[in-house]
């Protein structure tokens, strides 16, 4: 694999020392133009360059330009790249554990096989780039926008993406174990078969998602509104659904032993072959108002459908 320090025919070592007396010229306020006649490089602009293996572990690239370059196997843990732009970079297997892209505009960038553990992405714009198996444990994409990005088998266990908007994205198969997305915002994106127990979906809007044969134990989606998805047999034992938006949700053959439906909306919700074995704090009125059919499982254990003021609404009561 090629190796090197140099890009467009200058040292890194002097690129990145020009860069911090540009960043330095921002923090006081001088003019770009004189700071590039002092340094004679100014601004950190790495275009097409091919930096693969390269240590920049803790380089300060903050606000550097990025574009078509390749660092394959670079170490850039703890670098610094708020507010960078970053376009159409290889990062595959790249180590950025601890790594800061706060504020970063991401697009068209490969970080497969990636190791992030602990990087900082908040209030990020990342567009139609690839995670495929990255190790992004820990990670906070408090705030960011994720549009067309693909996770495909990552591990999210633990990620932050509180308060985040994410559309067109693909988690399936990831582990977002004990992750957090409150208030977040999504539309559009796929989560078959990801591993999400314990994570909790509190007041999140999930808008047309995909939660085919997930595994969301003891998830909160409490007060969360998920019209237009689907949980087609998907694992939700113990999950807490209390006031979650479930109108025409889609949770046929879903299994739902032991969740929580407090104050939740069910009117046409799809319980069709659902297991509600247990299931608590459940009306007769949201029973009645949901589709079930003779393979639901009704919370009392017996099967359904449901039959209005039968009592099978209340768990473990035949």
């Amino acid at each position: 694999m090629e190796t090197t320090n140099i890009a467009s025919g200058i040292l890194i070592t002097e690129i990145l020392r020009a860069h911090a007396k540009w960043l330095q010229a921002q923090i006081e306020g001088r003019a770009h133009q004189e700071m590039q006649e002092e340094s004679g490089q100014g601004r950190c602009i790495l275009d097409g360059a091919t930096l693969n293996g390269l240590d920049l572990s803790g380089a300060d690239l903050q606000s550097a330009v990025i574009r078509g370059a390749t660092l394959l196997d670079a170490e850039l843990s703890d670098a610094k790249l708020g507010k960078a732009i970053i376009d159409a970079v290889d990062f595959q297997r790249a180590l950025l554990g601890g790594a800061d892209f706060s504020e970063a505009h991401i697009a068209e960038s490969n970080f497969e096989s990636s190791w992030m553990s602990d990087a900082t992405l908040a209030d990020a714009e990342i567009r139609n780039t690839g995670f495929r198996k990255t190790h992004l444990r820990n990670a906070r994409f408090q705030g960011a926008l994720l549009e067309g990005c693909r996770f495909p088998a990552a591990t999210l266990s633990a990620a932050c993406f509180n308060h985040s908007r994410i559309k067109l994205s693909d988690f399936s198969e990831s582990d977002l174990t004990d992750a957090q997305f409150v208030r977040a915002r999504v539309e559009g994106s796929r989560f078959y078969a990801a591993k999400g127990q314990d994570a909790n979906f509190s007041n999140c809007l999930f808008k047309n998602c995909d939660f085919s044969r997930a595994d969301l134990g003891r998830a909160r989606f409490s007060r969360a509104d998920l019209t237009g998805s689907q949980f087609d047999r998907a694992q939700l034992r113990d999950a807490d659904m209390r006031h979650a938006q479930l109108s025409g949700v889609i949770l046929c053959r879903a299994d739902l032993t032991g969740a929580r439906f407090a104050g939740a909306l069910l009117q046409a919700a799809d319980l069709r072959g659902a297991d509600l074995a247990n299931a608590r704090e459940m009306s007769s009125q949201q029973l009645a108002q949901a589709r079930t059919d003779d393979m639901t499982i009704l919370p009392n254990g017996s099967p359904g459908p449901y039959r209005r003021n039968s009592g099978a609404e209340r768990p473990g009561n035949r």
